[in-house]
């Protein structure tokens, strides 16, 4: 019974629309863009009848953008609706209601369908001051409050040569206020359907250059090691010599292992000092950058300071930086 109602209601509109055109149009609409309004508004009534909903919605919708009238646009938005997509039925009974006549006799239906599909879409409204060719996911705004399927949606606005967009997430039955504004944008030459405008720069700080090379403190760290070694190497030597001198005086065997342990340990500082002396050379010829000046956070001591405590059979190094 229904579609047989629907049915009834397009062929009645049909008529309506005939007869009503003449007095309708203004005088820039033609007698032949008329005639063809209404090929496609009868193309529309056929694909109603076969339930072909999408064909008869994009035939109406065709119609009236020909030749604008209220039933074109009331039954446009009545397929859409049989055909699911909703968001498109809802847009165009606002459209309906807001050009429609007021005495037109569908505007108690259109709007009992637009209570109907309102808790399932959201509604989305720009604010963009001073913009041009505002858009909507890619599609120009035709209402103040656009209504779309619920999840992520692309506003967009010109602002001179450049262009906004903002991207914005409607929940069904809500309302989102979406502000454009020429402060965020890029250059429409450089920005291509889909981008997103790149924040502003942040202001220049000011860094230290990297340094290409180690810090001049190991450099100067291994000058003050070798130096101790080298301090410590000569006091060996000398007490070694002093044991030798005592063992030709008084020859032990006590004596004898006391030389040879002293004249073991002087061996083993003389090779330690060469190492540390000619890698420390090697750091400061080829390693150190000593053109890099970095200002720490806090403040630090530069000095560094060593300490070498000699007594007979007693040897320390201790150092502080």
């Amino acid at each position: 019974m229904l579609p047989r109602l629907n049915a009834l209601l397009v062929c009645a509109a049909a008529s309506a629309f005939l007869s009503f055109a003449p007095a309708a149009q203004s005088a820039e609409v033609t007698a032949a863009q008329k005639k063809e309004a209404a090929a496609l508004f009868k193309q529309g009534e056929a694909a109603f009848k076969k339930n072909d909903f999408s064909g008869a919605a994009t035939a109406f919708e065709a119609a009236n953008d020909i030749a604008p009238h209220p039933a074109a646009l009331f039954n446009a938005a009545r397929a859409y609706e049989r055909a699911g997509e909703l968001a498109q039925a809802a847009n165009l009974c606002a459209r309906y209601l807001r050009d429609a006549p007021e005495g037109d006799k569908r505007r108690a239906k259109a709007m009992g369908m637009l209570a109907e599909l309102r808790p399932k879409l959201g509604r989305i409204t720009v604010i963009a001051v001073d913009a041009d060719d505002i858009t909507l996911d890619g599609g120009a705004l035709a209402l103040e409050e656009t209504y779309v399927n619920p999840g992520d949606h692309q506003v967009a606005g010109r602002f001179g040569n450049r262009i906004a967009r903002r991207k914005v997430n409607v929940v069904a039955g809500s309302l989102e206020r979406v502000t454009l504004e020429p402060k965020k944008v890029e250059s429409a030459a450089t920005l291509d359907q889909g981008d997103e405008v790149a924040p502003e720069p942040e202001e220049p700080k000011d860094v230290e250059p990297e340094s290409s090379g180690l810090s001049p403190t190991l450099f100067y760290v291994g000058l003050g090691a070798t130096a101790v070694l080298a301090g410590a190497t000569v006091w060996s030597g000398l007490d070694t010599n002093s044991a030798r001198d005592d063992f030709d005086k008084n020859p032990s065997q006590d004596a004898l292992d006391e030389g040879e342990s002293k004249q073991s340990r002087t061996n083993l500082l003389l090779g330690t000092t060469a190492v540390v002396g000619v890698a420390t050379g090697v750091i400061g010829a080829f390693f150190t950058d000593f053109s890099s000046k970095k200002t720490p956070k806090e403040p630090v001591e530069d000095e560094v300071s060593f300490k070498l405590r000699l007594a007979p059979g007693y040897f320390a190094v201790t150092g502080a930086f």
